[in-house]
């Protein structure tokens, strides 16, 4: 799959995301660390140790060079705060359901059985520290990104990968017009995964962006 090099900063009232830097590590150690934000991110709800984030920000930077945006830091204007992240990733899923079960997704395409078809989507994003949540802040910088992903990058569709519990995250994709159409297995848990239509002058089409 290839797609269009992004942008490295998007902005919004409160709001700069920009790509994430070296430096920004202790910020997401610190909040991959933290029981709140690890139970609807990771198997079991374990929080991430500091050298499993240390390897998902340096494939979040080697990923600048493939992805269409990736994940960027999001930054108060206020007072320059780095308070989480939001972005678009790559998402590659089973083009057809199994006879039993969901579907499964991988992010990422090595991360995907070779003999299997996939669909490539581009899956939005967002993990915000909990001392900013209930400020509209994951809602401001969510719509930052959608409104990038329809009028530049022209996507048909994002998808986000929601866990069901997670009531915080349901609400932001809620309040943008994002709404549940399945559910798929993705690193060993099930996510509900809402679809944020973004085409314009007519139905949005629910299309894979590429296949294999």
């Amino acid at each position: 799959m290839t797609l269009p090099h992004g942008t490295d900063q998007l902005e919004s009232a409160r709001l700069v995301l920009r790509r994430i830097a070296p430096d920004d590590l202790p910020f997401f150690i610190r909040i991959h660390a933290l029981p709140d934000v690890a139970q609807y991110l990771y198997p079991g709800g374990r929080p991430r140790s500091p050298e499993e984030t240390a390897a998902w920000l340096q494939a979040t930077l080697e990923g600048y060079e493939q992805l269409a945006l990736g994940y960027l830091a999001v930054v108060r204007k206020e007072d320059g705060a780095l308070i989480g992240r939001c972005g678009l990733m790559e998402l590659v899923v089973e083009s057809a359901a199994p006879e039993h079960g969901i579907r499964r997704g991988w992010f990422r395409l090595p991360q995907a059985p070779a003999d299997v078809e996939l669909t490539f989507e581009c899956e939005l994003g967002y993990t915000f520290d909990p001392a900013v949540w209930g400020q509209g802040f994951a809602t401001e910088a969510a719509r930052c990104v959608r409104d990038y992903a329809r009028d530049v990058l022209r996507l048909p569709y994002a998808i986000s990968a929601i866990h069901p519990q997670n009531a915080r995250s349901r609400r932001v994709a809620e309040r943008s017009g994002a709404r549940v159409v399945d559910q798929m297995d993705v690193v060993g848990l099930t996510w509900d995964r809402w679809v944020w239509p973004l085409a314009t002058g007519g139905a949005t089409q629910l299309e894979p962006a590429s296949t294999k």
